[in-house]
C-alpha cells in the first residue's frame, strides 16, 4: 500500500506543478480565476491524505473533498486532520482521549486537566488520571515549559506528535494559560467533565466552537445528573448528545444523538460501561463527519428543556413509608455508584447493594398489604424481603456500616434479629 501511495503522490505532484489552478505553470492560461477555494486546496489536501492515511482512506477522503469543491468568494478552511485540545478530569473519559490520540484524523496538540492533588494517608501529590494517561503513553519524561503559582505546563512526546499537558489552578484571568493555548492554533476543543467553567476568552481560541458531550437527549435533563435522572424518571431508553459548547450549560446546538434501550438489569454503572464501549468511536466519527459537511447543526427548543441538579448522600436514604418498591428500585439503579440506597438499623447505616422487585406485584392495582406492615422484614421462599408502601423489595446483598458486603443469607446468619415478622 505504501508503494501505491507513493505513486499517487507522484501524480499529485505532477498536477500541482502543471495543471493546478493555484501552483501550476499553466494556471494563467487555463484559469481566469481560482477553481478551488479550499485551504489547503484540493491537490495539497490529497497529497497530505496520501502521506497520512492508508491508501483506501486517503482515496476516500480526497474524493469526498473533490466532490464538495465548488467555486466560492470565501476561503473554506478544511484541513486533512484537525488539531484538538482535550479538556477533562474524569476517569470515564480516558477512552475518548485514547481514541482521539490513536486516530490520525485528529492531532491532539494539548491536554488540559486538574492540578496534582494530595491523596492517601500521607497526602502525597497525585496526578489526575487524565494527565497520568498521557504520561503513561509518552516515550520520554515530560519537558517542563512553564510553572508558576497558577500554571504547570509540560511537553510530552507520544509516537509522532508532541502534546502539551496543562494543569492550571485557575482558568479565568490566566494570561499565560490563554497565550500558550493560542500558540497551539487548535481547530477545536473537546471538553468532557473538566469541572471548571471555561470563560469566553478561552472558548474563543479555537477556529471552531468547543465540543461537549452530554448524557441525555437535549434539551431534556440539562445540567449535572442526566444519567441518574433517566432512571429516576422511569425512562425506557437513554442517550448521548454531542453538541456545541458556550458559556451556559447544555444550551447550544446539537450535532448528533445516539440512543439505546434500558432494561431492568441496567443501572448507572452499566450505562457508563456501555457509554465507554460505544461512545469513543461514535464520538470521533461524528466529529469528522460534522466538519466534513455530512451533518447539520440542530437548534435546541428551550421551551422543552428540563433540568437536573446535583445529588447528595441524603438522596439515597429510603423512605419505606412513602416510597413504593418500584420507586426504591429506580433509586437503586440511579444511585448504584454513589451514594447507593440505604436505611438505618440499630443506629447503623445499612446499605442495600443488590435488590430486585416483582414487576407483577408492584404493577398490580389489587395489591394489598395482607398481614404485613411497612418496613416489615421477612423471609419468603428463603428470600429476604422488606415491605414498602406498595410491594416488596427482595434484598440479595447488603452492607452494614463498618462491615464488608454480604449476601442476605450471610447477613442473617449473624443478625437473626433483623427478621421481625
Amino acid at each position: 500500500m505504501k508503494i501505491v501511495n507513493q505513486i499517487f503522490l507522484f501524480f499529485i505532484w505532477i498536477r500541482q506543478k502543471t495543471l493546478s489552478s493555484h501552483t501550476g505553470i499553466f494556471k494563467d492560461f487555463l484559469y481566469k480565476e481560482p477553481v478551488c477555494t479550499h485551504h489547503p486546496h484540493c491537490s495539497e489536501y490529497g497529497k497530505e491524505c496520501f502521506q497520512k492515511y492508508d491508501f483506501l482512506n486517503a482515496l476516500k477522503y480526497t474524493m469526498e473533498r473533490i466532490d464538495n469543491c465548488t467555486p466560492s468568494d470565501k476561503i473554506n478552511y478544511d484541513p486533512s486532520s484537525y488539531k484538538v485540545v482535550y479538556f477533562s478530569s474524569a476517569p470515564i473519559w480516558v477512552p475518548f482521549l485514547e481514541e482521539l490520540v490513536n486516530d490520525k484524523r485528529f492531532d491532539v496538540v494539548g491536554v488540559v486537566t486538574m492540578p496534582d492533588a494530595p491523596s492517601g494517608r500521607w497526602q502525597k501529590l497525585k496526578e489526575n488520571v487524565i494527565g497520568g494517561e498521557i504520561r503513561r503513553d509518552s516515550e520520554e519524561v515530560g519537558r517542563k515549559i512553564y510553572e508558576d503559582e497558577l500554571n504547570k505546563i509540560e511537553e510530552l512526546e507520544i509516537e509522532w506528535r508532541r502534546i502539551k499537558l496543562f494543569k492550571p489552578k485557575k482558568i479565568k484571568n490566566n494570561k499565560i494559560f490563554v497565550e500558550e493555548l493560542k500558540k497551539l492554533e487548535p481547530d477545536f476543543f473537546v471538553v468532557l467533565s473538566y469541572w471548571k467553567i471555561l470563560p469566553k476568552e478561552v472558548l474563543d481560541i479555537p477556529k471552531f466552537w468547543p465540543i461537549n458531550i452530554h448524557g441525555s437527549i437535549l434539551p431534556k435533563y440539562r445540567w449535572a445528573s442526566p444519567i441518574q435522572s433517566v432512571f429516576l424518571n422511569w425512562e425506557k431508553e437513554t442517550w448521548i448528545t454531542i453538541m456545541y459548547m458556550d458559556e451556559k450549560m447544555d444550551t447550544w446546538d446539537i450535532i448528533k444523538i445516539l440512543k439505546f434501550p434500558l432494561t431492568k438489569e441496567d443501572n448507572s454503572k452499566t450505562v457508563i460501561d456501555r457509554f465507554i464501549e460505544l461512545w469513543p468511536k461514535f464520538f470521533v466519527d461524528t466529529l469528522w463527519d460534522f466538519w466534513k459537511w455530512k451533518l447539520k447543526r440542530i437548534k435546541q427548543n428551550d421551551e422543552e428543556a428540563t433540568y437536573c441538579g446535583k445529588f447528595t448522600k441524603e438522596d439515597g436514604l429510603i423512605d419505606f413509608e412513602n416510597e413504593t418498591a418500584e420507586e426504591i428500585f429506580r433509586k437503586f439503579q440511579a444511585f448504584y455508584l454513589w451514594p447507593g440506597i440505604y436505611t438505618y438499623w440499630n443506629w447503623k447505616l445499612l446499605k442495600f447493594t443488590d435488590i430486585e422487585i416483582n414487576d407483577k406485584q408492584v404493577n398490580s392495582e389489587k395489591w394489598i398489604m395482607n398481614n404485613k406492615k411497612v418496613w416489615d422484614r421477612f423471609l419468603d421462599n428463603e428470600k429476604l424481603k422488606i415491605r414498602t408502601k406498595k410491594g416488596d423489595i427482595w434484598v440479595k446483598k447488603l452492607k452494614l456500616e463498618w462491615k464488608k458486603e454480604m449476601t442476605a443469607e450471610e447477613f442473617l446468619n449473624g443478625h437473626k434479629e433483623f427478621i421481625n415478622s
